[in-house]
């Protein structure tokens, strides 16, 4: 067998062909094995595609003539798979093709212009859209480290021609065009995706380094996985559509609410994002914060501490007599919308909150810059209280170890002092004579259970305060001619109405963001983070966070009916191995591959593919 390549003057291409030659009656004749296609089309694939199917027909002869026979494989090419289960995919000696629907958002991102623009203005002569393609892939098909990542890029069906030392030049490469990257992301979102960022959820998370020094970002600090390893931490910005839109580093021993901030002003100066409501945790929005959201012209939502509150709040949340009852469906209990429905003695069958709001003038602690004094500032707020029985029930549920541990302890008649956190502020201690009096100095110690802050904890359980500046158009008005205005008495008013159960549905997304935390954990493994230059650090997190980006794309392009681990398990058991020249079969096929099939116009379907087809569909996915 032998190569054939023949010009074709119409398209200009080059088509190449598998042919063999054969006798009849002691004629020698040609026949074609197999059309190949154009050579233009396996540039992607292959860095000489006349020499690599030139080797493809010298192997094919040799195997023939070793066999000495011709051996015939009949398949139906065609023929489907059937949808299975199988427990772990096994890369050894396999391609995966799962890969392609990473491919697909990669392109339709654009990422690939953005790397290729930028890469003109070096001196690289290496592929680094590969490296950078391979980074990504791996990330959601089979994360590692860089190393580990290289040794395996044979993984998928693309050529990867390129050295380890070629994985950390584009990584060096990549920290200096970090702003431009995640600026291109976010136009592309725009374009691409119609993202609003209106709506801005944040929150903090950290990574651990495997490295044990203390330097530079690596720092020991309060790890949320409790190891007492350096971290870093990660401040993230996310839309309303869970979408990650910015992010920045920060020494592992900074604090949470420390990184707001300096974050706020990144998306304003890199992304020239403004006019946007801040979603955070209570932890985040100290008075600093919040004056700065303020001084910006920006809105907020925030959860408040009941428990810590003053006795004013207090008083108010306990007050039962202006509550409105709301009804919540079961299945909607923690994502969908809370709707209006029966007073709870109406009905028991579903379970029922109740919320109320108003408009209260609040002082915050803001701390001076430069002369480092705390003032007392006044600001407008619209405050709402939300109850679910639900949740008192958990906490109640929740504080019963804490319960026993005390009463134990005052059971037990000892004198020294309770040492145990949640537990000691149920304890409460006298110091008493014999007969009773209280003084100044221990003679004698008596402790007895406090069921005054019990009932105190009880009756505040359940509750939950939400603080914000945003309001919406009253009944009537007229919409604005901007999508939000910033007030002169400090609201932040948004061009449609914003009622009650609105604020609370804004709050609720932060589930979205804990949630894209764990996925960076769990399954695109961010840590641990194994290099020690600020600059490979720097570059690690982008490409994980574009990675990241692709992962919840991926999950809405099939409507989120899966979770992120069942969507990556199938992607990575879409493989295939080359049983036969020039035929791969594959194994897997479900319901999630078969969604993929007719959202994307893949091919997972197919249980034997030639090599034409595998660069057919994989040059589809590229098209956009």
């Amino acid at each position: 067998m032998y190569l054939s390549v023949i010009p074709q003057q119409r398209s200009k291409k080059n088509r190449m062909y598998i042919r063999e030659s054969y006798r009849v009656n002691g004629v020698q004749k040609k026949r074609i094995i197999e059309d190949l296609g154009f050579v233009e089309d396996y540039l992607e694939i292959y860095d000489d595609p006349v020499a690599h199917f030139r080797e493809i027909a010298k192997q094919r002869t040799a195997k023939k003539n070793y066999l000495n026979e011709e051996v015939e494989i009949k398949v139906r090419i065609h023929e489907f798979l059937d949808k299975q289960k199988i427990e772990k995919a096994d890369f050894s000696n396999r391609k995966n093709l799962g890969y392609i629907v990473i491919s697909y958002f990669y392109h339709k991102l654009r990422l690939n212009q953005f790397i290729n623009s930028n890469k003109r203005s070096t001196d690289v002569k290496f592929n680094m859209n590969k490296v950078f393609q391979m980074l990504v892939y791996s990330r959601i098909i089979n994360p590692d480290s860089k190393l580990g990542t290289y040794n395996n890029k044979e993984l998928f069906f693309e050529s990867m021609d390129f050295d380890i030392q070629h994985v950390y030049r584009t990584m060096d490469y990549l920290f200096q065009w970090r702003s431009n990257l995640i600026r291109h992301l976010n136009n592309q979102m725009q374009k691409q995706f119609k993202r609003d960022t209106t709506l801005m959820y944040y929150d903090v998370t950290n990574y651990y380094f495997e490295i044990d020094d203390s330097k530079d970002m690596k720092q020991r600090g309060v790890s949320k996985e409790h190891r007492p390893n350096p971290i870093v931490q990660l401040g993230l910005f996310m839309d309303d559509m869970g979408i990650p839109v910015s992010y920045r580093l920060f020494e592992g021993n900074t604090n949470d609410c420390l990184t707001l901030q300096p974050n706020m002003q990144t998306i304003k100066d890199d992304l020239q994002i403004k006019d946007i409501v801040v979603i955070a945790d209570k932890g985040m929005m100290t008075g600093d914060n919040r004056g700065n959201i303020l001084i910006n012209h920006n809105g907020y939502v925030i959860s408040h501490t009941i428990r810590g509150a003053e006795s004013e709040m207090k008083a108010w949340v306990k007050k039962q007599d202006d509550y409105t009852y709301l009804e919540v469906p079961e299945k909607e209990q923690r994502y969908e919308k809370i709707k209006k429905g029966r007073c709870p003695t109406e009905s028991n069958s579903t379970p029922t909150v109740k919320m109320k709001s108003r408009f209260y003038p609040t002082k915050i602690n803001v701390k001076n810059k430069d002369t480092g004094k705390i003032t007392k500032v006044l600001i407008n707020e619209r405050q709402v209280v939300y109850y679910s029985q639900k949740f008192a029930d958990k906490a109640k549920k929740d504080r019963e170890d804490a319960l026993n541990k005390a009463q134990n302890f005052v059971n037990s008649g000892s004198t020294s002092v309770m040492n145990n956190y949640g537990s000691n502020k149920y304890v409460k201690s006298d110091i008493i004579t014999p007969d009773g009096e209280i003084l100044s100095k221990t003679k004698s110690i008596k402790t007895y259970f406090n069921q005054e802050k019990l009932e105190e904890d009880e009756s505040l359980d359940g509750y939950y305060v939400i603080c914000t500046n945003v309001i919406g158009l009253e009944p009537g008005e007229k919409p604005m001619k901007y999508k939000s205005k910033f007030l002169r008495d400090n609201y932040f008013k948004l061009n449609k109405p914003v009622s009650d159960i609105d604020i609370i549905e804004m709050y609720r997304g932060l589930w979205e963001i804990e949630e894209t935390f764990k996925i960076t954990k769990s399954f695109l493994n961010f840590r641990p983070v194994f290099h020690n230059k600020k600059e490979r650090i720097e570059a690690h997190f982008l490409s994980c966070f574009v990675s990241l980006v692709i992962t919840r794309l991926i999950e809405q392009s099939v409507e989120s009916k899966w979770s992120t681990l069942q969507i990556i398990e199938s992607l990575q058991k879409a493989s295939g191995s080359e049983f036969e020249d020039n035929i791969y079969l594959f194994d897997y096929y479900d319901d999630i591959l078969e969604e993929f099939d007719k959202k994307l116009g893949t091919i997972f379907k197919r249980k034997y593919m030639t090599r034409g087809d595998l660069k057919y569909i994989i040059g589809k996915m590229k098209k956009h």
